[in-house]
Formats: structure tokens, C-alpha cells, sequence
């Protein structure tokens, strides 16, 4: 409203100066009641300095300026903006049965600065960093790591116009989330719950490093690129002391230092058949090939340590309850005695997701559906235990996990509002319509959401219990060690888990979100993915105690993002 009512006066102003021809003999009138001669008009801050000099140059374009929810700039026939945002989340938690993490703890979960904007009509661009260290120990003890998220470009021009969308595709290149999932490539500062379901954490790609075409319409959106090394990654390269798969000749007689780093070929198409300002109904699919390369679990760990970072939707009390051992086979040391190589037991990796949303009203229903089938080269298996390497299971393994939820406001804001086609990201939802904000008398947004979420990371004929009490029979009741590795070595072993959440969102205005959830852990399958610890005695990290345990985590969060 602001800009069209600049317009108007604009306008008026012109045709003023046009009726009195151009004299300089006929002064203006200001709001002062003073005249002021008939000089170009200063349209900002900036040039109204340079007119008042007597400066006679052209003025510049008028920008628009807006504070609301950060600095905003743009020019008039925006052409360029740019816009500095943020955001800060502060966390905590307590756990009646703490396991393997912390029974309270509290910090900060994200401190993030970002400028977004566009450039000469068809460029776009956006960095952020995250100021919020490792505070939680070691690696996979980590899941807070700062640096890097977002940093790309992107170009939409016309003359990328499919025929059958109204606006142009656009070419998209940097750090970003892979299409791949509706609840992973949406914004924390809107999400339901105050962590990502196991599934999608355990399944779903981070962000990478790739290149991506994408396209959209009124109610569809597809994408699909190329990715590889990602700012997150335990380690941004792959194992050393690998032969080169290119450019060294086979007589050369000696082996390279390099290796090849993992790459996926990423896509995901939604579309809303029902999308009104009050209903929704969005449907969506996504699929992932992962070429490992000779990247291992110290590199490329969210796939070939699956479900590793996973820490029962409660981040701030770290208990991960699951993972697999390293399905490369890790790193392993040659007969020479000297060089490290990788075990490349997996060939590849196939990842899939199907995702629901639907909203009517206040309420919202949201589900998603992962996959990922995991293909491995049975001889290479076979070489890496030979090698001493913990490489348990064949040559083909399957990953499943799932969630659902619903959520209801209290005061009567709609989700189907807030859901958006044209982000650079993918389709999904952004700030709701506060009908009542906080500021201006009223409680803000409030709402009341549950989910029921598990994954299932177990590949073979032996889990859980069952598994532990054998291997325990055959180490120490009555030992058979062949007995035990084929126990051990039968299937992957990465844990099962199934919990319950009851969430509440509280937002006062756009710009804060408070959060509050309760998790109950329904059920526990232990992994295994220390065989050598528990064969000498030791518990693996994640241990048989796990089995049948059901922990209550209590989470809290307060967000303010611009």
C-alpha cells in the first residue's frame, strides 16, 4: 500500500510539473507553506543531499525501505533487493531415563545470520552462517555444528519459460537443501515441532553442494540437480590412499593419494490439486541416487553410518538410540601394512519419499513415507573382514521410517495460507497469518499438534533381544567365536525405534515462536555397530540395555528470527 500510495503522489507531482511547462518562474509549494523552486525532485535520503549541493545529475531510482522482520531494500521497479536476516533459538530439556545422553541440558541450537536478495531482475542470491558451535563433544556426539548453510545463486530469465508454466525455470547452484522431502527442506522457524521426525533425519539429504534446475507454477513445483560435498559432512573428503579410478595408467606401477568424493543425483515433484486460501491438499514424491565413491563413514556418515545423528527428535538432550556400523566397511589396511584404503562395499544407494499434506481451516494433517535400499558388493564384504573390518550383512539391505501428525489452532489461523510454490527450495509452508497478534491486544497464534513417527533400521534375521542374548551366549556362556560372527555378521543392525510427541506452538507475532514438546520413546531395538567392543567385553556405544527402555524427553525452545 505504502508503494502504490508513493506512486500516486508521484504521479500527481508529474503532472503538476507538466502543467506548468517546466518554469522555474512558478515555485512549489511545501508542506511548510514556503516555496522552493522548481528543481528535480529528490526521491531518497542519498540524492536529496546531492540535489540540495546543486547537483543537476539525474536522481537515482526511489528504493523502498522496510524494518519490519529486518532490513528490506528495494528499488522501485525491483530490479535489485537485498534483505539481513536472522535468527536465534534457545533450547532445553530434561529426560527421565537418560540412556546414553544427558537427563537436562540447555544451550543454543541455531544463531544464524543470512543476506538474501536479486540482482539486475533474473539474479538471486543468498548466504547464511550459523555462529553455533559443536558444544555437545565429539563427532557424532554433535549435532550442532557451526559454519556454512546456505550459500548460492541462482538465475530465472525469461528465456528459460517452459510451455507449460507461467513463470521461468531457474538454474540453482551452490550449498542448499536437495530436493528431497516436504518437513527436511522446511524452514526450523515454522516447523510444528521443534525437531525433524527419525525418518527424515535418518534418510532425507542435508544440504550440498550441486547444481539444479527447477520450475513452478500455480500449484506444482518440480526440481531436480546433481550433489555432492556437503559444509555439514563429518569430513568434506573422501578416504586417502585410494587408487585413482581415472587418469592413472595400470602400468604406472604405483597408487595415488586421492580419492573420489560421493555424489547424488536428486530429484522432487509436488502438486496441490486442492489449494485455496482455506484448503489444501498437497501431494509429493522425491527420489536420491547416492554414488559413494571412495567416500566412507568418516565422510559421507548420514548414509553409510545411517541414522547415526539421529537423537529421538530431542537434539538438546542427545540421545541416539540408533545406527549402523559403517556400511562401507570403513577404511581398512592393506596386506602391504602401509596404505589405507577404502573398502567400497556399497555400490550405490537408492533413496525414496512419498509426503501428504492437507489442511481445512485451523486444522492440518501431515505425513511422509522413506525408503532406502542399500546395495553392497558381497566379495568386497568379504575381504574387509578378512581385513579385521566390522562388516556385518550381504549384498542387499532395506531402511524404512515414516511419521504422521496433525495439528489444530486454537485461535484459528489456517496453514493452507502459509503454503508457497515459488521458493527456490521447493514447495512448503511459510509464516502463518497471526490473526490476532500479541502487539495488538490478542494471544497471537496457539496450537496443539501430535505425531507418531519410527524408522527401522534393521537389515536381517536377528534384532534386538534376541540378538544380544545370543552373542552373549556365544562370548561368554559357552564360547563358540564362530558362532558369534555369524550371529553377529547375519544382518545390519542399526536399531528400531517408535515414538510419541505432543507438541504446542505459541506465536505472539511474526518473528517469535515458542515451542514446547513431551516424547515418549513407545519402543527400542538396539543396534549393533561395535562388534569387536561387545565380542572383548566392552558395550558398543549404543548397548543391549536399550532393549524395551522407554525414556519421556520434555523440550522447550525460544526462537526470534527476522
Amino acid at each position: 500500500m505504502l508503494k502504490e500510495r508513493l506512486r500516486l503522489l508521484e504521479a500527481k507531482v508529474d503532472a503538476l510539473l507538466s502543467a506548468q511547462g517546466g518554469a522555474r518562474s512558478k515555485p512549489l509549494k511545501t508542506r511548510a507553506g514556503r516555496s522552493s523552486p522548481n528543481v528535480p525532485r529528490a526521491t531518497n535520503v542519498a540524492n536529496s543531499a546531492s540535489l540540495a549541493s546543486g547537483d543537476s545529475k539525474p536522481a537515482p531510482p526511489p528504493v523502498f525501505v522496510s524494518f519490519r522482520n529486518g532490513l528490506f531494500v528495494e528499488t522501485a521497479d525491483k530490479a535489485y533487493s537485498f534483505k539481513i536476516g536472522g535468527r536465534m533459538q534457545f533450547d532445553g530439556g530434561v529426560a527421565t531415563q537418560p540412556l546414553n545422553g544427558w537427563s537436562g541440558q540447555a544451550g543454543v541450537r541455531q544463531v544464524r545470520l543470512e543476506v538474501e536478495g536479486k540482482a539486475a531482475n533474473y539474479w538471486f542470491y543468498k548466504l547464511q552462517y550459523d555462529f553455533a558451535g559443536a558444544q555437545y563433544g565429539g563427532p557424532f556426539n554433535a549435532p550442532v555444528q557451526g559454519g556454512i548453510r546456505d550459500f548460492w545463486i541462482a538465475l530465472q530469465h525469461p528465456a528459460l519459460t517452459l510451455p507449460f508454466a507461467k513463470e521461468p525455470a531457474f538454474i540453482h547452484v551452490g550449498s542448499y537443501f536437495e530436493p528431497f522431502s516436504l518437513e527436511f527442506t522446511a524452514s526450523s522457524r515454522f516447523r510444528d515441532f521443534i525437531e525433524r521426525a527419525m525418518a527424515v533425519d535418518a534418510i532425507a539429504p542435508n544440504r550440498h553442494l550441486g547444481a539444479a534446475i527447477g520450475a513452478y507454477g500455480d500449484n506444482w513445483s518440480a526440481k531436480g540437480g546433481i550433489f555432492t560435498t556437503s559444509f555439514e559432512d563429518l569430513n568434506m573428503n573422501p578416504a586417502f590412499g585410494t587408487p585413482a579410478v581415472f587418469g592413472v595408467p595400470a602400468k604406472a606401477g604405483w597408487v595415488s593419494t586421492g580419492g573420489g568424493q560421493y555424489f547424488d543425483l536428486t530429484g522432487r515433484l509436488t502438486y496441490a490439486p486442492i489449494k485455496t486460501e482455506h484448503d489444501l491438499l498437497h501431494l509429493g514424491v522425491s527420489g536420491r541416487y547416492h554414488q559413494p565413491n571412495d567416500a566412507t563413514g568418516l565422510s559421507d556418515d548420514r548414509v553409510l553410518r545411517l541414522g547415526n545423528r539421529v537423537r529421538s527428535e530431542n537434539y538438546i538432550l542427545n540421545q541416539g538410540l540408533l545406527g549402523t556400523p559403517d556400511l562401507s566397511c570403513g577404511s581398512i589396511i592393506t596386506p602391504g601394512g602401509t596404505t589405507a584404503a577404502a573398502a567400497h562395499c556399497v555400490n550405490n544407494v537408492e533413496s525414496f519419499g512419498v509426503e501428504m499434506s492437507a489442511a481445512h481451516g485451523p486444522f492440518s494433517l501431515q505425513a511422509e513415507y522413506l525408503g532406502q535400499q542399500v546395495n553392497r558388493d558381497p566379495t568386497r564384504i568379504m575381504l574387509a573382514r578378512l581385513g579385521g573390518a566390522f562388516a556385518p550383512g550381504g549384498a542387499s539391505h532395506y531402511f524404512v521410517g515414516f511419521y504422521v501428525y496433525g495439528q489444530w489452532y486454537l485461535t484459528g489461523e489456517e496453514r493452507a495460507a502459509a503454503y508457497n510454490v515459488s521458493d527456490k527450495i521447493g514447495a512448503n509452508f511459510t509464516q502463518i497469518k497471526i490473526k490476532h497478534p500479541f502487539s495488538e491486544g490478542g494471544f497471537g497464534a496457539i496450537g496443539v499438534a501430535a505425531r507418531y513417527s519410527e524408522v527401522n533400521l534393521n537389515s536381517g534375521p536377528f534384532s534386538g533381544s534376541a540378538l544380544y542374548n545370543m552373542l552373549a551366549y556365544t562370548t561368554l556362556v559357552s564360547p563358540n567365536p564362530l558362532a558369534a560372527s555369524a550371529v553377529a555378521n547375519a544382518g545390519v543392525v542399526g536399531g528400531r525405534q517408535q515414538n510419541f510427541t505432543l507438541g504446542l506452538n505459541w506465536y505472539p507475532e511474526n518473528g517469535f515462536h515458542f515451542q514446547f514438546n513431551w516424547t515418549h520413546v513407545m519402543q527400542t531395538s538396539a543396534p549393533l555397530n561395535d562388534y569387536g567392543l561387545f565380542s572383548a567385553g566392552v558395550p558398543a556405544r549404543q548397548g543391549p540395555y536399550f532393549n524395551g527402555a522407554h525414556p519421556n524427553l520434555f523440550e522447550a525452545r525460544a526462537q526470534i528470527y527476522w
